[in-house]
């Protein structure tokens, strides 16, 4: 982490925190945190333009004793402007004391080209009616409040990636044992929905698995079209004596079913933008003798990697690569990335680090002027750079700023001398701080300087 200064006036700068980050392409400086949403914030999805991200919400609150008490939930999911910094909601739950779960119980689709998104929530957990499987379908303008399209069982949300329209495919309500043919019909970037169709025989039995998971549905290389394999039973007049596998496309506007050769298969694999990543990695913690531990995130480009945040485990980089959203003690937060020359970002780096050792120098540098005026101007006697380190440690408290990366590298150059008989205090070197580029060298009035190796 480093610290940006911006000159106020004369007399005052004003310091902002961010973090460079150098990757094995670019390098990135991550700007300060904004508030986004508050607790509890449990998944964040970005659209794909990078413009919108949505988030699912859980408010808490308590009521009752401490011998009696219970917790009211509402479940919300928000839309987060990224240009206007603003919060929509687009869905709510009643009052509840049931709780969902945001990854299975919330499908999200968001439309190519407009501010829009098709929701499914399972509203059947929070009427704690589990018997049927059932959910209700919302078409979501970003920037406005979700509509309902209806209920049903067993409903996916289908989004082409080059596909205007979004698709809801669900199988009817039958009170029958044997299973009934999907249906599924198109809803425009505007909100109006097709008519129903029924999916087409060969491939509904394959169909109704690929709303399961984000890695369910496999579109072709075109973007508009499903890669499926069908399972064909042995005919009783073949040899064959296990089932056939065939690899169809189908193409959820005209509802085509064509065959495909398995050496004629490209899956779509969409423009790569970024080569970010959040990472979270639980850290132990201890303190009087407690022990502990939380989550970091930690944004990485290849093996190069930067604290996010020391309290969270929930992050996501915008497709584009030049924004971050992440929750931090329950809350939303949003940061945006700068796209920049690696090597401009290894001198930011580099600099920042200095100021870093160039403050623990000036506070060794303090210390010792404090030593020198309580032991009547005299400097410490040189028995060792660590002996030394130790008789300076009550007038700092820390024993960290002797270090560099975990090193101890405080050198002391003094021998016990009277700072009156110093003719020229200003260049005279009293002990440095070594860093593997060069040194920040302590001065005997007390001021320090960087100096490099070269």
């Amino acid at each position: 982490m480093g610290a940006l200064s911006v000159r106020q006036d004369s007399k005052t700068q004003a310091e902002f925190f961010v973090a460079p980050v150098v990757g094995a392409q670019n390098g990135y400086i991550l700007l300060p945190p904004e508030f986004v949403a508050q607790p509890f914030i449990r998944r964040i999805e970005w659209s794909p333009d990078g413009n919108y991200a949505l988030l699912v919400q859980t408010a808490v609150r308590f009521e009752g004793n401490a011998q009696n008490w219970n917790a009211d939930l509402r479940h919300r999911i928000l839309a987060w402007n990224r240009k206007t910094k603003r919060v929509n909601v687009l869905w709510e739950s009643p009052v509840t004391t049931v709780d969902i779960d945001p990854d299975l119980d919330v499908q999200m689709a968001f439309y190519k080209n407009a501010p829009a998104c098709l929701l499914s929530v399972n509203e059947t957990r929070l009427q704690g009616d589990m018997s049927a499987l059932s959910r209700t379908v919302y078409y979501a303008p970003l920037n406005g409040r979700a509509v309902s399209l209806g209920q049903f069982a067993e409903v996916y949300l289908l989004a082409p990636p080059e596909d205007d329209a979004r698709y809801v495919m669900w199988r009817p309500n039958d009170s029958e044992m044997e299973p009934t043919p999907l249906l599924y019909r198109a809803v425009s970037a505007t909100g109006k929905a097709g008519q129903v169709r029924t999916l087409a025989p060969a491939v509904s039995q394959a169909a109704q698995y690929i709303g399961y998971s984000k890695d369910g549905v496999k579109w072709h290389a075109d973007g508009k079209h499903i890669i499926l394999t069908l399972i064909e039973p042995p005919k009783p007049d073949s040899e064959a004596q296990t089932p056939q596998l065939r690899l169809v496309l189908w193409n959820p506007r005209t509802n085509d079913v064509q065959a495909i050769a398995p050496s004629e298969v490209r899956s779509y694999a969409p423009r790569e933008t970024t080569r970010l990543s959040v990472e979270s990695a639980q850290q132990s913690l201890q303190h009087k003798g407690s022990k502990g531990a939380t989550r970091a995130t930690w944004l990485s480009e290849g093996e190069q990697a930067t604290l996010v945040a020391a309290d969270s485990a929930l992050a996501a980089v915008s497709p584009q690569g030049d924004a971050l959203l992440y929750v931090a003690h329950g809350a939303a937060f949003y940061r945006a990335l700068l796209v920049v020359d690696r090597d401009t970002t290894l001198q930011m780096t580099a600099a920042s680090e200095r100021e870093q050792y160039l403050s623990q120098a000036k506070q060794i540098a303090l210390a010792l002027m404090m030593y020198v005026q309580d032991y009547d101007e005299f400097f410490p006697p040189n028995t060792g750079d660590i002996q030394v380190a130790e008789v300076l440690y009550p007038y700092l408290r820390n024993r960290e700023v002797f270090t560099v990366d975990g090193v101890f590298a405080f050198r002391y150059l003094m021998d016990g001398q009277n700072l009156a008989n110093i003719e020229r205090p200003a260049e005279t070197v009293v002990g440095y701080l070594q860093l593997p580029d060069g040194r920040v060298v302590i001065y005997g009035d007390g001021h320090v300087k960087w100096q490099s190796n070269r």
